[in-house]
């Protein structure tokens, strides 16, 4: 029966391969797609019963593997975590009639199976019938979340407890990596997290048209800003009677930069830095000695930001739309060579793409007769 049933199943699937989709229309696909999901955790319903026949047998027995995860791990292309999950299903399914019936009947899916076999393990299997009328109506996620509130509502001195237990385990840790960047790791609670979410969404907003970022560079993004808002704010406490904020040390002479608390950075870098925000300039001498304590400003007062604002709608790079208030005032005769800080000697440029360009990447913005301005890359620059 099960060899008759594979042939079947091969069968259709090589159909499905031979299937052109240049002329299907999309709404179409989108049902297909559907029926083939269907079918997936139907067979992985089957796949299910068949591992807890096989654990329940100890098939593993006869095979240089020490547990039912540690063979499907090596056999059926799982990783541990996810035979480990597969295994702990397969052990409860008997017990969970409800759930394996409306899984092979493709009613809720592998993973809603999962979240309620994970569920029911804390829970007791009295709370299968409320998990299962959820999972009929809702994704994993908010089964998991249903999960959840009936844990604080049938237990609630043992969340308070797994609260406290996760306000225990917080964490951030910031290391320096080999390839230059700094590492960040950490855990939060519930609402230590969603806080830093909610902060970090409402600088990312709505990416403009054109945005080719990740998510995670977006979060990246909004937290650096997120960072740099509140050093230039001069809220911060004191530290040995210093503001802080970033110093830039930078040898007389040689052109070599440093960061202060970091290390050793480029030129460029360092000459972006001063030109975005509150930062301090050290010139030291060959001997380390102090020759002069650069200005430490903010780049441009709130009102020069607002007349920056007047004049450009966007990144004053050609055809970028970023918003102006995404941008970075950009000194047109460089702050750290004497230039001033005056709206009409300076440009927005996104800090996203063209103010880094501009600093690292070694474009020239170059000045047009009509008053806005052009990039120009390193290789017009410098033509063979």
């Amino acid at each position: 029966m099960f060899e008759a049933a594979i042939a079947h199943f091969e069968q259709g699937l090589a159909l499905l391969a031979q299937q052109d989709l240049n002329g299907v229309a999309p709404v179409q696909v989108g049902a297909d797609i559907k029926q083939i999901r269907g079918v997936i955790d139907r067979a992985e319903a089957q796949c299910a019963r068949r591992i807890e026949a096989f654990d329940r047998d100890r098939g593993h027995a006869a095979t240089p593997d020490t547990s039912t995860t540690s063979w499907l791990r090596n056999n059926c292309n799982l990783s541990g975590a996810s035979a480990d999950r597969y295994v702990k299903l397969a052990r409860q399914l008997p017990e969970l009639a409800a759930t394996q019936n409306a899984l092979e009947a493709g009613q809720i899916g592998i993973e809603h199976a999962l979240e309620i076999a994970r569920a029911t393990d804390d829970l007791g299997l009295a709370a299968e019938g409320e998990l299962l009328a959820v999972a009929r109506e809702k994704d994993p996620a908010e089964l998991r979340q249903t999960a959840t509130a009936i844990r604080h509502r049938v237990d609630p001195d043992g969340m308070a407890a797994t609260a406290m237990e996760q306000h225990r385990k917080r964490r951030l840790r910031l290391y320096n990596l080999p390839d230059g960047m700094v590492g960040v790791d950490g855990a939060l609670p519930p609402d230590g997290g969603t806080a830093l979410r909610i902060a970090l969404d409402s600088i990312v907003g709505v990416p403009p048209k054109g945005d080719d970022r990740t998510q995670p560079q977006r979060h990246a993004d909004a937290l650096l800003q997120l960072c740099r808002r509140q050093l230039d704010s001069g809220t911060l406490p004191s530290r040995a009677g210093r503001k802080p904020h970033l110093t830039v040390v930078m040898q007389a002479g040689t052109g070599a930069a440093r960061l202060e608390g970091y290390g050793p950075i480029s030129a460029q870098t360092a000459e972006r830095l001063m030109c975005e925000g509150s930062v301090s300039l050290l010139t030291l001498d060959k001997k380390g000695a102090a020759l002069d304590l650069g200005r430490s400003r903010r780049l441009a007062s709130e009102p020069q930001r607002r007349a920056l604002g007047a004049i450009y709608k966007t990144c004053a790079a050609p055809g970028c739309n970023w918003d102006v208030r995404s941008c970075q005032p950009h000194h047109l005769d460089e702050w750290v060579k004497g230039g001033s800080t005056r709206v009409d000697r300076m440009v927005p440029l996104c800090s996203v793409t063209h103010h880094p360009l501009v600093h690292e990447g070694g474009w020239k913005v170059v000045e047009k007769a009509d008053g806005t301005i052009d990039l120009k890359p390193p290789w017009e620059q410098h033509p063979p």
